[in-house]
């Protein structure tokens, strides 16, 4: 089972004929492994490494310093390692938590949402390690990442049959989530043990940069495991829960884990981009027009997301 590579650069030229061979072929990835890599993404090397150095001077910092950063009643800033278990997944509950620490940054909420989601984990405003090149080049890497997700997600409007614009208006107001993750080495893993434990994502899409240590796998129809290719400055992109939802199961939310090296840190950079907070889990032929910032009915996105995190996090006031 392999997962293929696939070079979407048509997306963002006036190619028709190349946007149908990127289409026929994440559309064969999606309906089948879940995941893909994609070349051709337009995102320069150099600000993909701005980032990665970014991550690494902070996770080089003293634990004290770190935890000036850590998360508080909203799920933003800094969490350290060993703090987050899967207790509610797809797969099961996980035994030990996650060996792994990671920083996460949120959009700042649209005003419409602000007051509805304030107390909620995606709630709050952002905190930002003093240094400054950090901030700048996450910021950024999140603008150029909106810009190939926005593209990525046009294309998969098509493979529902709708227009190109046909997803947009449950992105209007998108829930991007970007996490620098680090995986410290783990020289005696056990057997239950892992960087990240198995599960399927809870949103729409995830791409995922990653180094050359390798470790990401993804879980076979039979049950075996197997690694995630390593390319450099290449995205790796999976579609989670809410897509397989939407397109009532045609696309695939494919279980997958993260082992940690036994010599050697692994740094990976993970977007999620997410739907608007108040649109609706269900199939996308059965889906009303998005709806307003009215009180949400049961199984939003947001509900989704809400529940998912409180299950898996410790938030404190």
């Amino acid at each position: 089972m392999l997962v293929p590579v696939i070079d979407i650069s048509a997306l963002f030229e006036d190619d028709p004929e190349g946007w149908e061979v990127v289409e026929d072929k994440l559309y064969e990835a999606h309906t089948t492994v879940g995941f893909s890599i994609l070349t051709g993404h337009g995102i320069p090397p150099r600000m993909m490494n701005d980032v990665f150095a970014a991550s690494a001077r902070f996770y080089a910092l003293p634990l004290e310093q770190k935890l000036a950063y850590r998360y508080g009643a909203n799920l933003r800033g800094y969490l350290p390692l060993n703090t987050s278990t899967l207790i509610r997944s797809t797969l099961g509950s996980a035994r030990k938590p996650n060996h792994s620490e990671s920083f996460i940054v949120l959009d700042e909420l649209d005003e419409g949402l602000r007051e509805q989601w304030a107390r909620s984990a995606v709630g709050g405003h952002q905190v930002w390690p003093r240094d400054a090149k950090f901030e700048i080049a996450v910021r950024r890497y999140r603008a150029a990442m909106s810009r190939v997700a926005h593209a990525v997600v046009r294309c998969f409007s098509c493979m529902l049959g709708l227009q190109h614009d046909g997803l947009d208006r449950y992105f209007a107001r998108p829930n991007p989530i970007l996490r620098l993750l680090h995986y410290p080495a783990l020289p005696n893993r056990e057997a239950d043990q892992f960087g990240s434990a198995p599960h399927t994502d809870y949103g729409c899409f995830t791409f995922i940069a990653q180094d050359n240590v390798g470790g990401l796998q993804i879980k076979a129809a039979d049950g075996s495991w197997f690694d995630v290719p390593t390319i450099e400055h290449a995205l790796v992109l999976n579609t989670g829960q809410i897509m397989e939802a939407w397109s009532d199961g045609l696309f695939t939310a494919t279980p997958h884990r993260v082992l940690n090296h036994r010599e050697q840190s692994r740094y990976s950079i993970g977007f999620f981009y997410d739907c608007e907070l108040n649109t609706r889990v269900m199939p996308l032929t059965s889906m009303p027009e998005p709806r307003c910032d009215c009180t949400p009915q049961p199984k939003t996105y947001g509900e989704h997301l809400e529940t998912m995190l409180r299950a898996n996090y410790s938030f404190t006031n």
